[in-house]
């Protein structure tokens, strides 16, 4: 790493760079032209706005829900007394005679493969058994 830092010293050293008055004049006009970036400032008032808007909107929800629920409340001057109350009995029931279709009933024989399947269930369950078994012996 020296060798290599002492030649980029030296190519360094022999290189004759000059800025010419041109070049002097594009830079530092460039440098003019440049304004330093500011911060944005940040906007309180907008913040405040939206939380007033949104506080009076809910507020004026809920009046608007107390208001239309009390709409909805029946008059408090009726006397409870005076109210007719009606009373009606269960309607009849009118009895039709069943009409009841000569049916052909067998039993149908589901549990033969039930059976199977279950059987192999096991069978399936003791192999994951006896591999995880293998799996704890070889691990400890």
């Amino acid at each position: 790493m020296d060798e290599f830092e002492k030649r980029l010293k030296r190519d360094a050293d022999a290189l004759q760079v000059e800025v010419t008055p041109a070049l002097q004049s594009r830079i530092d006009a460039s440098l003019r032209g440049v304004e330093p970036i500011r911060p944005v400032e940040a906007r309180e008032h907008a913040s405040s706005r939206l939380w007033w808007a949104s506080s009076l909107t809910g507020l004026a929800a809920v009046i608007a829900l107390v208001v239309i629920g009390n709409l909805n409340q029946p008059e408090s001057g009726v006397d409870p007394d005076s109210v007719l109350v009606v009373r009606t009995e269960p309607p009849m029931l009118v009895e039709f005679p069943l009409i009841s279709p000569e049916l052909d009933l067998r039993s149908a024989d589901f549990t033969t493969p039930l059976e199977e399947e279950l059987l192999k269930l096991q069978a399936d369950l003791e192999k994951a058994r006896e591999t995880v078994r293998k799996d704890v012996d070889f691990t400890f």
